[in-house]
């Protein structure tokens, strides 16, 4: 990653987030809530999951920023991500809340993105998962920020179609 592709994620983010959130409006609010199966998220769950990982991503990135090399992550019994997830949680968010929370992640990156210099994206450290441990800050950025939502927007749809299909 550079300096510019940097610059590019952030267009690229607001590119996800619009789409997440055409779908959220565009689509009935009872298919958002249904799991398409027992072991798999409902749309909102998705969104909720997105909406409480880049929020910890973006806290982390800040953070080693100012502590560079400082340990950081999380692995998946995480419990700010399990409860993001739950779905008496998730039952209880409206589409509107979502929405709002998803918009608020475009400007929470490019503030956060805005502040990364070249040099920092080289700058390695280690982390409390050790798939992530030693792994640049860029990696940071572009598998858990960038492609982690990109990969959960082509969840949605996925599940969305699932759950239209057993309706029909």
């Amino acid at each position: 990653m550079t300096i510019e592709n940097l610059k590019e994620s952030s267009t690229i983010i607001k590119s996800i987030i619009d789409q997440m959130v055409h779908i959220i409006e565009a689509t009935e609010t009872s298919f958002l809530y249904k799991k398409p199966s027992d072991e798999e998220w409902s749309v909102m769950q998705i969104a909720c999951h997105v909406i409480e990982a880049v929020e910890f991503w973006v806290a982390d990135l800040e953070a080693l920023l100012i502590v560079p090399g400082a340990k950081w992550g999380r692995n998946h019994e995480h419990v700010r991500r399990l409860a993001a997830v739950e779905e008496n949680y998730v039952a209880s968010v409206s589409t509107e809340q979502v929405i709002t929370r998803l918009q608020s992640l475009i400007s929470l990156t490019k503030r956060a993105l805005s502040k990364v210099q070249a040099e920092d994206l080289s700058k390695t450290a280690p982390s409390y998962n050790a798939n992530f441990d030693g792994k640049p800050l860029s990696f940071l950025i572009d598998h858990l920020i960038v492609k982690h939502i990109e990969s959960h927007l082509g969840q949605m749809v996925r599940h969305l179609e699932k759950v239209q299909y057993q309706k029909s």
